[in-house]
């Protein structure tokens, strides 16, 4: 639901400059007229658009502070859209309704413009209806944290995202003079191209990009683990290629490309060819597009009614934009990371170090597999955030699978202490590993249940192999052995149904290492 609010505050903020463009324009044209001030219609349409500028421009810069009263302001945002999307179609129906039920290039840009605001206000209710759950203070600050090093800059992480999208919306405005001003033939009921028409224009842009990073990888021998494109999601879980439709990501337009290396020691320049094939074909395909557009014939039908323009105009601004080095999120830009790679400090680590452990799922490579030295590399230049804390309990795993558990203890102690500083916002299901390593590890029973505490207020969705080692370790610990193995029986029987990969190896690893426990002597609670 976050997802979908942060997409309508660039919608809100749209919204809020078209409506102002509105008001100051009738002030203007008022202003031009002789006593135009003595009619209230003259007087009452900018102060209206005016009302409408300042609700939306306060609904968007609330919710991009994150601050509580978005809720109303955005309520406020998404009821102003149904009731001017439903009101002229309602005086059109009374008035004039065969100009809305006909089959006119007119009726149908009617159906479109006002379907579209529609639609905005409907999923505006949707999204800020219920109670507006803040993130506490802390996971907010982590969100666009720049880590000392990483290469970017926090001017540039939080600014990114506005100005691609003023990008997007100055080469929308540029495409419709264009499209006037060479008459191409087709643009009649579709130069405001329509919800449905934009974002799959903006899909195709983004599914370019991405299969320029998969079809290079696949040709220089990599994995692919996972394909994502807006809400199409696909991924490997447990083996298997699994399909999610998420419709919260439908106005993002955003993707993700998950390609690995088939062997730890994976040249690095192959990794560089695939990350900058995204960016290469978007700006390929972005100016063979636009010289097409620009060489053919107004009438031809290659101008597709002028979507080969726009298409053109947003592949160059998403190709330009993912070659400069920014953070949104947990992600880094195409640009950010080809910089870190090509650095050869701590990020160009973590990068091979995040490719191998991607690898680790589709190939035979376990943990004890791993590159420690990289690790411990990584980890001394990155000591917060989310990254920092994933190397620590990398290094947990790889100790932990040599059956070095004082190591292991020591890092599975020092991703606590990053979660406690700057990294309290990873998934429910992470905190298991937490759980598992305090009660087998530790032996801390006291912590184990805290962070198990914690997993159950995120609300865990996926009761896989690891939450169920993890409910027996804690039981384990507890003296519960009854509820222990039973727990492991679970875990134990999805462990055996995984695939023949490396970290699925280290599942049953662990199933086994908690089996042995739970046949010797009961560990105290301590």
């Amino acid at each position: 639901m976050n997802t979908l609010r942060k997409n309508l505050c660039w919608i809100f903020a749209l919204a809020a400059f078209v409506y102002l463009q509105i008001a100051v324009s009738g002030i203007l044209r008022t202003t031009h007229r002789p006593h135009a001030f003595l009619s209230l219609r003259n007087l009452l349409v900018p102060v209206l658009y005016t009302a409408f500028a300042v609700v939306f421009g306060l609904a968007s810069w609330t919710v991009w502070k994150g601050r509580p009263s978005a809720r109303g302001w955005g309520i406020a945002a998404s009821l102003i859209n149904i009731l001017v999307s439903l009101t002229p179609v309602i005086l059109a129906i009374i008035f004039s309704p065969r100009s809305v039920w006909g089959h006119s290039a007119v009726a149908r840009s009617v159906w479109e413009s006002f379907a579209l605001v529609f639609g905005f206000g409907v999923a505006g209710l949707v999204a800020f209806w219920r109670a507006y759950e803040q993130p506490g203070s802390k996971a907010s600050s982590q969100e666009n944290l720049r880590i000392p090093g990483d290469g970017t800059s926090d001017l540039a992480n939080k600014t990114v995202g506005i100005l691609i999208f003023a990008a997007y919306f100055g080469a929308y405005a540029w495409w419709i003079r264009w499209l006037r001003a060479r008459g191409v033939s087709g643009n009649e009921g579709s130069s405001h191209g329509g919800l449905i028409g934009l974002l799959v224009l903006s899909l195709i842009v983004t599914t370019l990009h991405e299969l320029g990073h998969t079809v290079t990888g696949l040709a220089l021998g990599m994995r692919l683990r996972a394909f994502i494109v807006g809400p199409f999601q696909w991924r490997i879980r447990e083996g298997k290629w699994k399909f999610q439709f998420n419709p919260r990501e439908i106005l993002s337009a955003g993707g993700a490309t998950g390609v690995v290396p088939a062997t730890a020691d994976f040249p690095r320049w192959r990794d560089l060819c695939m990350l900058a094939a995204g960016p290469f074909v978007n700006l390929v395909t972005g100016i063979f597009a636009l010289w097409i557009a620009f060489t053919a014939q107004s009438n031809s039908y290659i101008q597709a009614g002028g979507s080969l323009a726009l298409f053109g105009a947003w592949s160059l601004i998403i190709g330009s934009a993912n070659l400069l080095p920014f953070r949104t999120r947990d992600q880094y830009s195409d640009g950010a990371q080809i910089s870190q790679l090509l650095s050869n400090g701590p990020w160009g680590d973590w990068h091979r170090v995040l490719a191998v452990i991607g690898s680790s799922l589709v190939t035979p490579l376990r943990p004890r597999n791993y590159d420690i030295d990289a690790i411990q590399r990584a980890a001394r230049g990155i000591a917060q955030g989310k990254q920092g804390l994933l190397l620590r309990l990398w290094a947990y795993s790889y100790f932990l699978d040599l059956e070095r558990i004082p190591e292991a203890g020591e890092m599975l102690r020092q991703a606590e202490s990053i979660y406690h500083q700057s990294a309290s916002d990873i998934p429910a299901e992470l905190h298991s590993e937490f759980v598992f390593g305090n009660a087998y590890v530790l032996r801390d029973a006291d912590a184990a249940r805290e962070w198990w505490t914690r997993m159950e207020a995120k609300k865990p969705t996926r009761l896989n192999v690891d939450y169920w080692r993890a409910a027996s370790a804690l039981h384990w610990i507890e003296g519960d052995l009854q509820q222990a193995n039973e727990e492991w029986e679970k875990s134990n029987a999805l462990a055996e149904q995984l695939p023949k990969a490396g970290a699925y190896e280290f599942d049953r690893y662990c199933c086994c290492k908690l089996r042995q426990a739970l046949d010797e002597v009961p560990a105290l609670a301590g």
